[in-house]
């Protein structure tokens, strides 16, 4: 015969495990809307008979049998999907970065308010021609010469006015990357100390190889810190077998154990930023993530890389660079227009050389206002010439009596029509302005729609992979209700065992050798 109350510590056990399961479910329930919670089981065992009673106790009948035991509580989840979904989400965080920045410059280039009713570059240029073609029809008149003086007036604000904002821009990226490093660092610094409560965590202190069965609400809050790290950066998450994380980001370990290494970001002369580890002082080598997007459009210089701080993305430096190299060549057309007059013979006047004089109409501002031959023009500084603020509208007539020159014409040619070659340090476009100026604007509308598709097709997948997870860790109420009902059925069966143990005993003890009873 059996121990007498072995059968009782049999049910006892059911009872309890049950009761810890119908627990747990609840707990599911109660969370199926917590953000980052994953379901959570019970982990069942048979009870081994103790080896202590005999050599061979796990292959006797008669020691058999003692019940069930629950040896902790674990989540269900999935480190290949967790890699899957991390990598993919870095994706597109980038291209969601990108496209964001690329919005924003957008925005600006087409958002050029100007003194007339037309907005942006284009519509600059179009009064310009404009104004000419009404010049052009009296070009002795100062009314007609004033409404080509305003027009050039208006587009060099347009391009300092575009400049100003690309730098406000450039500026508030600048400003967001450094809070995105400090919110790296702080989550560093978090998953450090959740390292050190996961790894110290009493529950496991009496078998420090269970990997297992850790405190699974820490694990949750790592978990999401994990996920968010993900979106700023590629990163590789090492799990070892005391619970504990090592975390590298971009190919270099930023966090081992209870240590971590923050970012620091670097703030060049030229504007160009730099994020680097505070450890080796290197830069960081990303492979996708906000912050990569972040450096890129900042130090974006395009095929005008210039040095190791430039980035060889079409970026904010390249738009300015673009605006730059339309300043220059506007004011190089317009300034070799209009010829000055020899008031003795009434024709061009010329340089010992023989070559025309011309006027110039467009300059470049010095930091006190005033406009200088001896700086290059560009779009933060482009103006029309002091000598054309102070003469007035007439200073652009060739002559007050006939117009010998068709200045006006070329001009408006130039403008509109004749191709020029746009030279900067390292593209080359052949084209009218007008021309530039599409191709300009129509390769930021490109380069957004490219990083905006990229974005909505990483996204989908991660968004897959996430799918994937959660139908793996997340809570299903259908799941856990018929969960509850087995769990009760198992509850009110090993109730019902106790209570046939009880009768059997009491037929053991009080009824058998009673004859006649």
């Amino acid at each position: 015969m059996r121990p007498t109350f072995m059968g009782f510590e049999t049910a006892k056990s059911a009872i309890f495990a049950n009761q810890k399961s119908l627990d747990i479910v609840g707990n599911n329930l109660t969370n199926i809307e917590t953000n980052g919670y994953t379901r959570q089981r019970v982990e069942r065992t048979s009870i081994a008979p103790s080896s202590f009673s005999t050599k061979i106790a796990s292959g006797r009948v008669g020691l058999a049998g003692q019940g069930v035991e629950a040896l902790g509580v674990s989540q269900l989840r999935d480190a290949f999907l967790d890699k899957c979904f991390r990598d993919e989400y870095a994706t597109a965080s980038y291209h969601t970065q990108a496209a964001g920045i690329l919005n924003t410059i957008q925005n600006v280039l087409t958002d050029g308010k100007n003194i007339t009713s037309a907005s942006g570059l284009q519509g600059a240029i179009e009064e310009i021609y404009k104004g000419l073609q009404a010049y052009i029809k009296e070009p002795t008149l100062d009314s007609g010469a004033n409404i080509v003086m305003s027009s050039f007036k208006n587009i060099a604000q347009v391009l300092n006015q575009l400049d100003e904002k690309l730098t406000t821009v450039a500026a508030q990226q600048v400003d967001d990357l450094q809070v995105t490093v400090n919110r790296t660092n702080e989550i560093l610094a978090q998953i450090a100390h959740l390292n050190e409560q996961i790894g110290s965590d009493a529950t496991v202190l009496a078998n420090p190889k269970n990997e297992y069965f850790r405190a699974n609400e820490l694990l949750d809050q790592r978990n999401l810190l994990l996920d968010e790290l993900s979106g700023y950066g590629d990163i590789k998450v090492t799990q070892l077998s005391n619970g504990v994380v090592d975390v590298a980001l971009g190919g270099h370990e930023i966090l081992k154990g209870t240590d971590y290494t923050p970012l620091t970001m670097y703030r060049g002369e030229n504007g160009r930023v730099a994020v680097r580890y505070q450890d080796s002082g290197s830069n960081v080598s990303l492979g996708g993530g906000s912050i990569l997007a972040s450096l890129n459009f900042i130090n974006g210089k395009g095929s005008n890389v210039q040095n190791n701080s430039d980035s060889p993305v079409q970026g904010i430096p390249y738009c300015r660079d673009r605006l730059d190299t339309f300043a220059g060549a506007l004011a190089a057309v317009v300034n070799k227009s209009v010829p000055e007059r020899d008031p003795v013979t009434n024709k061009p006047k010329t340089d010992a050389n023989g070559s025309i004089i011309y006027k110039t109409l467009l300059s470049a501002k010095d930091i006190n206002g005033a406009t200088s031959a001896q700086l290059a023009v560009k779009a933060s500084n482009i103006s029309i010439s002091d000598e054309w603020a102070r003469s007035g509208p007439g200073y652009f007539i060739y002559s007050k009596n006939e117009n010998v020159e068709d200045y006006a014409q070329k001009i408006s040619a130039a403008l509109m029509d004749t191709a020029h070659t746009f030279q900067s340090y390292g593209e080359k476009f052949a084209g009218s302005f007008s021309d530039y100026l599409v191709e300009f604007t129509a390769k930021i509308g490109s380069n957004l729609k490219f990083h905006t598709e990229r974005q909505k097709a990483t996204g989908a997948v991660a968004d897959d992979y996430l799918s994937q997870r959660d139908a793996i860790s997340g809570v299903s109420k259908d799941e856990e209700a018929a969960d509850m009902l087995r769990f009760q059925k198992s509850y009110e069966a090993a109730a019902r065992l106790m209570t046939t143990l009880d009768e059997v005993l009491d037929v053991l003890i009080n009824r058998m050798g009673r004859v006649g009873l």
